[in-house]
């Protein structure tokens, strides 16, 4: 906003009003309009010449209405600006909404339209009305991007940086970040502040990198930054707080205590680490007192408006008197704390929790205070066993979850939400260790596991599908839609094209194109919005609704879920049958780690000649895993396994019960896997054309040695073909076998089928599957795992990976392996059969064709998959060495229950959906010059 100084001009200032009182009667309103700009723009305006300029502004914004609405509506926006430097919020607020009508019935500039937007936008914010906020920077943004105008919209640096400060109060400092660097990409190097402008943003991006745990790369950049004074302020107490999280508490104590310490919310945000810097050190009444300073002082600043800093303080203050044992005064801090953050939450008694988790002045920080809240009626219970605490406890934990969820539904890209779940993944351990204990004294507390499981397992996957199903069902314009797929599809090929860059120059090219990209397509998604149907059914996903009579009235007799869960000291096992239900505790102590290490080091290789030596760990985590709930699953003979943790890179089915026996598990039970309840038991309403088929299209590039394969220093798979030659409908072979048939072929096939080769890595350039290469260029031969993410593969019954690792890779908290499989799966397949760990030519030949041919025979996928594996373990043409776990178990399926051709459309469950998302209403928010900054 503009620079304020009280002090200068004051002469001019007086000479102009007395010059204005005589001759604003005879002077045109273009003249007035003149003079207020020449005092709304000098470089350091008073108290004087801004009341000037803004009464000249009123004055000549009425002479022009009905004459001249372009330049009355020029005049109330900076009429506007003027109150809003002084913080008179809702009389620019005024101002603003009359530009916005004027523009609208008479001009329809959208530059009109756009600044009127930003400041209003602005002036929002500063309210701390950040919905509001939100959507006016939001509708700056869409006319900013769809702007054909002669000459640039101006601030648009400031938009973007506005834009970064939404999503950085939102916790999505990803996609904060990403708005910061953009707002850098349009700061005018020749402008006169663009030093400030720059330090302004740069500081931003480091408040970013410090939410993400990147301590430092932020200290790097507030030590390159050159603050001006009004900066030098904020830069060094966020140089302080790096070093506060880096745990070098000299240095930030010695930086905090030689700040000036101003009035403002910065002081008290300097204050409260200062006392969480003492509370580290057990400096308990050093602390307490810093941390009731930082309470008076912003008890002076704002009596009346609640605000986060506030609320922090007393959280601070909880968890000093929790540190000091005293966990009553904890809950009473923790309670005020809460009253504090939430719009209309009035405490009574210690148990109370707010309603509506929405009506709060920071989401994250609201989840914080009531994860706190639920640990300290947990720890209180522990100590007195009162029930009542339990299940206030487990209540809070509720709480605290479900508005987990509802900061998550703002993000916009999985990264965000990944970092968020594995930030906070201590919540769900500590929500399923009470919600464990309420079980065993109640088995009324099984839906609270559950609501825990739930909404820490497979919650990326499940809103992608559940977006998918909304956005084919809603009155999304197609050409939103079609941008939508075209931005995606160039983020994957960037994205994996700048993995494989060598050279400086074009990566920096590249990483530019990127940035530009996510932020249209975070722009683009945000269109979707104005959908009534489509906003108000996202808001409504917040929780996965599934209880254990829903669970149990979802599959048969025959049918057994185990869902683990892997905590910091415990291994968690629910197992649900049609009619029973049991919660077990196994201890994941450093002896279960060791034997499932051994059991994955065993089973993960195999070598010619070499004796598989795995049988020992196999049984020790066979009467640690399956042993004590096996009885629960009683004669069930489909087991599905919900893993988490390490326990996403066991194959069950290899296990034993006695090492000295091969009584492997896959002999007696048909064993599959998924990544969440709702996942594995929600019916897929995106088949709804009712022509399900049997066709299946298989590849398979590498049936035989040529230069091209020899080129691509891959060997051929000779028996590739034979895997799904009798099977497939259509195949492609050889240098037939291409990405491009590939893209262009497997809409119109319910299974699908990929003999070749495949990678899994540590970033998408390493996560690929490779068909025949027949272009210089590794990028237009392999499909990346992004591009399979932003495939449409919602006709998919199958898709059959007979390729090394396409069910591995990197363990993300709650979302299973960031595999190729999972990429499938995203893309909207309802079953895959993957890889754990590398194939072997014969064997896999072998088990495919089996699988084929029981699938042939309207077997289920699971089924026919166990089958091929005991033909296997009984075939007398196999060399001995192949009857080894190693070579078999690694084939895995994934997916929901069914066979690939008695799959049908639940048309009913399809209409009651469209019929539900129809009826809803849309809630609406309705509710710059100054570069916003964002702390901590």
């Amino acid at each position: 906003m503009r620079k304020k100084n009280f002090f200068l001009v004051l002469a001019a200032a007086g000479f102009l009003l007395s010059m204005y009182g005589q001759t604003k009667k005879v002077l045109p309103f273009r003249e007035w309009y003149l003079d207020a700009d020449r005092l709304y723009s000098l470089d350091e305006p008073t108290t004087q010449t801004d009341s000037t300029a803004y009464r000249l502004f009123l004055d000549a914004a009425v002479a022009a209405t009905g004459n001249d609405y372009p330049l009355a509506i020029e005049c109330y926006i900076k009429a506007g600006n003027i109150h809003q430097g002084y913080q008179r919020f809702a009389e620019a607020n005024a101002l603003y909404h009359t530009a916005i009508r004027l523009n609208n019935v008479y001009v329809k500039d959208p530059k009109d339209t756009y600044e009127a937007y930003l400041y209003l936008g602005s002036s929002l914010y500063f309210s701390n009305i950040i919905d509001s906020a939100q959507y006016y920077f939001e509708a700056a943004s869409g006319i900013a991007m769809n702007y054909n105008g002669k000459e640039l919209l101006p601030e648009q640096e400031r938009l973007y940086n506005s834009l970064g400060a939404i999503y950085f109060e939102s916790a999505n400092y990803q996609q904060a970040k990403n708005y910061f660097q953009k707002a850098l990409e349009y700061s005018a190097k020749a402008a006169a502040d663009y030093e400030e402008v720059y330090t302004g943003i740069q500081s931003n991006i480091a408040n970013c990198l410090m939410k993400l745990n990147q301590y430092d790369s932020a200290l790097r950049i507030f030590k390159s930054l050159r603050p001006n004074e009004q900066q030098n302020e904020i830069i060094r107490q966020n140089t302080a707080h790096s070093y506060f999280e880096l745990k070098q508490y000299d240095s930030a104590l010695a930086i905090y205590q030689s700040l000036p310490l101003k009035k403002g919310f910065s002081a008290v945000v300097a204050l409260t680490d200062m006392g969480r810097i003492y509370m580290n050190r057990k400096q308990w009444q050093k602390a307490e007192v810093v941390f009731d300073s930082a309470i008076a002082r912003n008890k002076s600043i704002s009596t009346s408006i609640k605000n986060k800093e506030e609320a922090l303080a007393y959280l601070y203050r909880s968890q000093l008197a929790q540190e000091q044992g005293l966990t009553d005064e904890a809950i009473v801090w923790i309670n005020e704390a809460l009253q504090e953050v939430h719009l209309s939450f009035i405490w009574k008694k210690v148990e109370d929790l707010p309603d509506d988790i929405s009506l709060t002045v920071s989401p994250i920080t609201l989840f914080t205070i009531i994860y706190q809240k639920a640990g300290l009626l947990y720890k209180k219970y522990k100590l007195l066993k009162e029930p009542a605490l339990l299940a206030a406890s487990l209540a809070a934990y509720r709480k605290a979850i479900e508005t987990a969820d509802f900061i998550k539904l703002s993000f916009d890209n999985d990264e965000a939400k990944f970092f968020f779940t594995d930030n906070y993944r201590s919540i769900y351990g500590d929500a399923i260790e009470a919600a464990y204990e309420a079980v065993a004294y109640d088995d009324k507390f099984i839906d609270d596991y559950i609501f825990g499981l739930e909404n820490y397992k497979g919650n990326v996957l499940y809103q992608n599908l559940q977006d998918v199903l909304l956005k084919s069902t809603v009155q999304i314009p197609e050409s939103t839609l079609k941008r939508e797929k075209e931005l995606k599809q160039l983020l994957a090929f960037y994205t994996s094209r700048m993995n494989q860059s060598s050279g400086e120059k074009d990566a920096l090219q590249l990483q530019s194109r990127l940035l530009s990209l996510q932020v249209e397509l975070s722009r683009l998604q945000k269109t979707y919005e104005q959908d009534p149907s489509y906003n108000l059914y996202k808001n409504q996903q917040t929780g996965k609704k599934y209880t254990l009579e829903k669970i149990q009235s979802s599959i048969d007799n025959n049918t057994a879920l185990f869902n683990y869960f892997s905590g910091d000291s415990a291994v968690y096992c629910l197992v649900v049958t049609k009619n029973n239900f049991k919660v077990t505790r196994i201890p994941g102590d450093s002896n279960f780690f060791r034997t499932a290490s051994a059991f994955i080091r065993d089973i993960y290789h195999y070598e010619e000649g070499k004796r598989y030596e795995g049988f020992k760990a196999s049984a020790a985590l066979y009467d640690y895993l399956v042993k004590p709930v096996a009885a629960m699953a009683g004669t069930a003979d489909k087991w599905v396994i919900i893993p988490d943790g390490i326990l996403y890179y066991l194959p069950f089915e290899a296990m034993v019960q006695n090492e000295q026996e091969r009584d492997y598990l896959v002999l007696s039970k048909t064993i599959s896997y998924h990544y969440s309840f709702a996942l594995l038991l929600e019916k897929n309403t995106h088949h709804i054309s009712g022509n399900v088929n049997k066709n299946v299209i298989g590849f398979a590039p590498y049936t035989q040695q040529d230069d091209h394969i020899t080129k691509s220093g891959l060997p051929a798979l000779p028996l590739s073909d034979g895997e799904i030659s009798k099977a497939a409908t259509t195949i492609f072979s050889g240098d037939k076998a291409t990405k491009k048939e590939f893209l262009q072929q497997t809409l119109l096939y319910p299974v699908i089928h990929l003999a070749t080769h495949a990678s899994t890595g540590s970033d998408s350039s390493s996560n690929w599957i490779q068909f025949y290469p027949d272009d210089s260029e590794a990028i237009n031969n392999k499909l990346f795992v992004d591009e399979i993410y932003n495939l449409d593969l919602h006709q998919a019954e199958l898709v059959i990976l007979s390729a090394c690792e396409t069910g591995g890779g990197v363990a993300a908290t709650g979302e299973g392996l960031l595999s190729l499989s999972r990429a499938f799966m995203y893309a909207g397949a309802d079953g895959i059969v993957s890889t754990l760990w590398k194939t072997e030519d014969r064997v896999t030949a072998f088990l495919m064709q089996r699988m084929h041919l029981y699938l042939a025979q309207n077997i289920p996928v699971e089924k026919a998959l166990q089958k091929a594996k005991i033909d296997l373990l009984k075939d007398r043409t196999l060399g001995s060495q192949y009857k080894s776990p190693n070579y078999w178990a690694n084939f895995v399926y994934a997916g929901k229950l069914h066979s690939p051709s008695s799959r049908k459309a639940d048309w009913m469950l399809w209409l009651v959906c469209l019929a539900v998302i129809t009826a809803m209403g849309m809630v609406v928010f309705r509710n710059i010059k100054k570069t916003l900054s964002v702390t901590r």
